[in-house]
């Protein structure tokens, strides 16, 4: 167990053998210099700004309670509207032609 964990060290070592240093591309430094530099836009600003994680709770939030308030508001009108028609269905059953025994039809010719 232990030569085989000393073999797993050793592979590891032998592994970083002839490893170099990372370098930049050439320019890098010039092209970074002049991206940190350059006047920032418009739309840089507002997309900067809409990115901030409050900002995007809170419009994230206002959705939401718009939403509820459509929703809700939507309920409350199909009650209305329900109770409304409920009232104009009795007050049409009053309203209804209904035929007596009284009308007689001339069967005679």
């Amino acid at each position: 167990m232990q030569e085989n964990l000393n073999k797993k060290i050793e592979d590891a070592m032998r592994s970083l053998d002839g490893i170099q240093q990372a370098t930049p591309e050439p320019f890098f430094f010039t092209r970074l210099e002049a991206r940190m530099q350059r006047e920032r836009g418009v739309w840089d600003k507002i997309s900067s700004f809409v990115a901030k994680p409050i900002i995007a709770f809170a419009c994230i939030c206002l959705v939401i309670m718009i939403n509820a308030v459509v929703i809700f508001s939507s309920t409350y009108s199909q009650k209305a509207g329900n109770s409304q028609s409920n009232e104009l269905a009795t007050v049409d059953e009053y309203t209804q032609v209904s035929s007596t025994l009284y009308e007689f039809v001339n069967t005679n010719p």
